[in-house]
């Protein structure tokens, strides 16, 4: 992954055409930004220019651009399931939100912050 302004991008190989691919993963269902080249370096300053040329062109249309994910994530559980997480919560004396980003912390190694 890379990481500029608060986007990220996943990055592809296609081995057929000797190419790397990227996209803007953190931004919604469909990606604002796309792009290739055929080394890192340039894959890298590609993703760069890409970002701000989507922010140039929002900031010109005077359109609000797509925002790096806001950290809010509505997740259906089923009534099982809510009930098992809201009792582990209470036994650890937490709420439901801090046992579920603590739990999601763990699955992914993502840092505390």
């Amino acid at each position: 992954m890379m990481e500029y302004k608060g986007y990220l991008a996943a990055v592809e190989f296609d081995d057929s055409a000797d190419i790397l691919h990227g996209r803007v993963v953190n931004s919604g269902a469909y990606p604002i930004a796309t792009f290739e080249a055929t080394d890192a370096k340039v894959l890298r300053r590609e993703f760069e220019r890409s970002i701000d040329e989507y922010l140039a062109w929002c900031e010109e249309d005077g359109v609000e651009p797509k925002p790096p994910f806001s950290g809010r994530l509505n997740v259906r559980l089923g009534s099982e399931l809510h009930a098992a997480v809201a009792a582990a919560a209470a036994a650890r004396g937490v709420s439901i939100n801090s046992w579920i980003v603590q739990a999601l912390r763990e699955t992914a190694g993502a840092p505390s912050s």
